[in-house]
């Protein structure tokens, strides 16, 4: 027969064993939920910056304000825009931005640049336009200052 105290240290050791499995399930839970947490990130990077015109201008009439990383093949000199925020009548200037990008779009063999471009209402040239600024390597958390310009009839920059 078993004895009442033998029945004690069984019960004991079946809750002991019960707890102990409950702490390690809940240990392998919260790991495998951490590691689901981190797959769902969108890894994307940031640049950020600030447009500038240095003239006082306001904008009464609809303009739209184009700011892109472009991508441009070093040996083709081809060009190719790899994300691009647009801002509808920013009406004054300064004028901030942010543009994020997917790191797996980034190439050690383009060189990046950021190209600014304000369109006035129904056109398709651009009014003003940056200097093609070329990026240093980008990091991820990119801080930029871009001046805008005015373009003469016909000119490319």
């Amino acid at each position: 027969m078993i004895t009442e105290q033998a029945c004690r240290k069984a019960i004991i050791s079946i809750i002991l064993c019960i707890t102990l499995c409950a702490v390690f399930i809940s240990c392998t839970t919260a790991v495998s939920v951490q590691q689901q947490t981190q797959i769902q990130r969108i890894p994307y990077r940031v640049i950020t910056g600030t447009v500038f015109y240095p003239n006082n201008l306001y904008f009464p009439s609809r303009v739209r304000l184009e700011i892109s990383l472009v991508a441009s093949q070093v040996s083709s000199g081809q060009k190719t825009p790899i994300v691009t925020q647009i801002i509808k009548n920013p009406q004054r200037f300064p004028v901030n931005f942010i543009l994020r990008y997917d790191p797996r779009d980034i190439s050690r063999i383009n060189e990046y640049l950021i190209v600014v471009e304000l369109f006035r209402e129904f056109e398709n040239v651009p009014y003003l336009r940056n200097y093609d600024l070329s990026l240093p390597e980008l990091t991820g958390d990119d801080n930029i200052v871009v001046e805008l310009q005015e373009i003469s009839n016909g000119a490319t920059r």
